[in-house]
């Protein structure tokens, strides 16, 4: 039996990433592609924030750029894209496939369904979804990925599920891990996740909703909870992480920002800036792939396969080079699947069996340890149906299933291996994987302190079981 890991290639990414064209960013477009290559990025999208500074110059300067930086790194593969200000909600990342009228296609989405473009009249939840509805009508569909969306607690349960309806091509997932993985060393809380609820909060999230949990969005984290709840319905919804690169650990070069609204872009001075102890700080991002990676297993390397490998799922997401690589996947003896995909049984009884291959880590990290997996969990829930309640924030039946020590592995040189059988299959259910070099039994909430590097995980996306009734 052929393995869906036979034949293909492993890229990493990052698509969530700033510029000079962000009111908030800093580096030129060229800059951020080379530190990505340099990374070790297979491919990376520029996101720059939407609003009617960005339209200025999306099909003009920055798009001219983000093709010089195409051509100057061949080696990379480079999208254009935009983190769209969804209404009446957080961010979102939008990828575009390569097309000759990619930018326009942006620039158009933003006038029409972005917050800060259009505010007269106000934008409202229906206008997310018709932003979504118009992404899903297009001819080369772009990928939406909806980013940090526990930060704010904004993103709520109703809206993601009509997100993933009005967008069942489009609406993939969210970001299972935020970026800004340096923010600790500058004494905010990891990811910046630092704010409480607001007027446009959900009110059922939770309080620790707020924060991450082992470098984790609480979406994700919590087992049984709102991810899970979406994976119950048989949601092709899965994760991914990236790093929000704005401006640099240790970076303090100035920035004159008043150019941004009437050029379009901010202007670093070349003056650095001497903080005072206690002053905000903004310099708290590592460049695109250094921590945060999202893997993605395409049939080959080109951007048409990408997005079809993250559209499907099959990828997942690493923290600090924690493992090489995670190949994981599901057979009935006959057919296999991988990460993302649906494995239908033709009746009830037959025997699953999960296969799990993971490359441990060779290469010193940025924090100066080659990393070590000290254990990985396997997460099972069932597939029941389209929850009634649309803002159901919970699935019951999630559960660790079995707690794996490495040790307990079978091991062939640097790669570990782990199969767990289900026997008597009689209901559809999904299952997941995650891993992580510290001993706790369960992510924990993030200090104000905590070393990144100390406490890393990887989380693989799920494989669905489908029983035929």
């Amino acid at each position: 039996m052929q393995t869906p890991y036979d034949r293909g290639v492993w890229l990493a990414g990052d698509h969530h990433i700033h510029t000079k064209y962000s009111s908030d960013g800093r580096y030129e477009i060229v800059e951020q592609v080379r530190n990505a290559a340099q990374s070790g990025l297979g491919f990376c999208v520029i996101t720059d924030h939407g609003g009617p500074a960005h339209q200025k110059v999306v099909t003009a300067a920055a798009y001219r750029e983000l093709i010089e930086a195409r051509r100057a790194f061949p080696e990379i593969i480079v999208f254009q894209g935009l983190e769209w200000n969804i209404p009446s909600a957080e961010h979102g990342s939008i990828i575009v496939p390569p097309t000759a009228d990619e930018a326009r296609m942006i620039e158009e989405f933003e006038s029409r369904f972005d917050d800060k473009s259009r505010k007269t009249p106000p934008l409202g939840e229906p206008d997310a979804v018709a932003g979504v509805s118009f992404l899903q009508s297009l001819p080369s569909k772009p990928l939406f990925f909806a980013n940090h969306p526990a930060r704010r607690g904004l993103d709520s349960p109703h809206e993601l599920r009509a997100w993933s309806d009005a967008g069942p091509e489009v609406m993939r997932g969210f970001e299972g891990a935020p970026g800004h993985s340096a923010a600790t060393m500058m004494g905010e809380r990891r990811g910046h996740y630092s704010d409480k609820p607001s007027k446009g909060s959900f009110a059922g999230y939770p309080l620790e909703s707020y924060r991450t949990f082992g470098g984790y969005d609480y979406y994700t984290a919590e087992v049984g909870g709102l991810w899970d709840s979406l994976l119950s319905e048989g949601r092709p919804f899965y994760i991914t992480c990236n790093s929000d690169a704005h401006r640099y650990l240790g970076d303090l070069v100035e920035v004159d920002r008043s150019t941004y609204k009437t050029e379009g872009h901010v202007t670093p001075t070349g003056r650095q800036r001497a903080y005072q102890t206690g002053e905000a700080r903004y310099d708290f991002d590592y460049a695109p792939g250094l921590y945060t990676q999202t893997r993605v297993f395409a049939e080959h390397r080109d951007p048409l396969a990408v997005l079809a490998a993250m559209r499907t799922g099959n990828m997942y997401t690493c923290l600090g080079g924690l493992i090489e690589s995670l190949r994981c996947f599901v057979h009935d003896g006959t057919r296999a699947v991988p990460m993302g995909g649906y494995l239908r049984l033709e009746k009830t009884g037959a025997t699953v069996e999960l296969v799990v291959e993971i490359e441990l880590a060779q290469q010193r990290n940025l924090g100066g340890l080659i990393p070590e997996l000290h254990h990985l969990d396997l997460i099972v829930g069932d597939i029941v149906t389209v929850a009634v309640d649309r803002d159901a924030l919970r699935n019951p039946t999630a559960r660790v299933l079995r707690r794996v020590l490495s040790t307990d592995c079978e091991r062939v040189g640097r790669v570990l291996r782990f199969r767990h059988r289900f026997p008597n299959v009689t209901r559809s259910f999904y299952l997941r994987v995650r891993g992580t070099n510290t001993s706790v039994v369960s992510p924990q909430l993030d200090p104000p302190d905590v070393d990144p590097w100390s406490d890393l995980w990887f989380y693989g996306n799920p494989i669905f079981v489908m029983v035929k009734r």
